[in-house]
């Protein structure tokens, strides 16, 4: 296996003691390190909390070109597996990985599901040129952002690739769309949060979302965070209402 980027790109677990688990699941391209904060959060509340490191990532892009859509989900699987024990366990994702939750909610028996910024419309539209451009271009550079003013205690977080492997968005397409048809199946408590000013995910995702989901889905707006907003200013906005969803308030 390829060395880790960095340290922090490793997946980790935390025990807790409330007899519950939290599988909270990175993005495409993203690492665990995302979830560090929120982890702690839900972690001092008694939930057991693991955080997978997905096939491919975390690593090199050259890596992540050898994995596909499905050794992602598996990942995401086998930590739920981890935890089968438990008494209930709550699936969650930051972007796609809020996706392979919704695909994961049945098969896992999750007592909840949460998707944070998860992609049904992405705003760079090459990724919808994937299935041409992999022929002639092996990678794309993400769009050059600003660094995020992140508190300074969480910059050892973010963690970003440069780009993604053409082969690669090819299997977030196809997540998107076998999540979006599996959505119409959940039938537990599904709160879905969208930024209203995510640089990555069309807003409107969330509604879509909302509508496959029906009478089960809940959606919650931030008003002004990032695409990883577990990290940005309203975290811990995030943190209180996902407490209360795990918790049937």
């Amino acid at each position: 296996m390829p060395e880790l980027m960095n340290p922090l790109a490793a997946g980790f677990r935390l025990e807790g003691n409330n007899g519950e688990a939290v599988v909270l699941v990175h993005g495409f391209t993203g690492v665990p390190a995302h979830f560090r904060p929120l982890s702690g959060f839900l972690n001092d509340h008694g939930y057991t909390v693991v955080a997978p490191r997905l096939a491919g990532h975390g690593t090199t892009l050259a890596d992540m070109a050898t994995t596909r859509a499905d050794d992602w989900i598996a990942s995401a699987r086998n930590a739920a597996e981890d935890v089968a024990d438990h008494k209930r366990i709550h699936l969650a994702g930051l972007s796609m990985g809020g996706l392979i939750s919704l695909l994961l909610a049945g098969p896992t028996g999750a007592a909840t599901v949460t998707t944070i910024n998860s992609p049904v419309i992405v705003r760079d539209k090459r990724l919808y040129l994937a299935p041409v451009v992999r022929h002639f271009l092996r990678e794309v550079s993400w769009p050059e952002p600003e660094t995020p003013e992140l508190d300074e205690e969480l910059e050892q977080y973010w963690i970003p690739y440069p780009g993604f492997p053409t082969k690669s968005a090819m299997g977030l397409l196809s997540i998107g769309g076998r999540a979006l048809w599996a959505a119409r199946r959940v039938e537990v408590p599904t709160l879905v949060i969208q930024s209203r000013t995510d640089e990555t995910v069309d807003p409107r995702s969330a509604r879509i979302l909302a509508r496959a989901l029906g009478e089960h889905a809940r959606v919650h707006w931030l008003a002004n965070s990032i695409h990883v907003a577990v990290l940005d200013k309203e975290r811990d906005h995030i943190a209180r209402e996902f407490l209360d969803h795990l918790k049937g308030e």
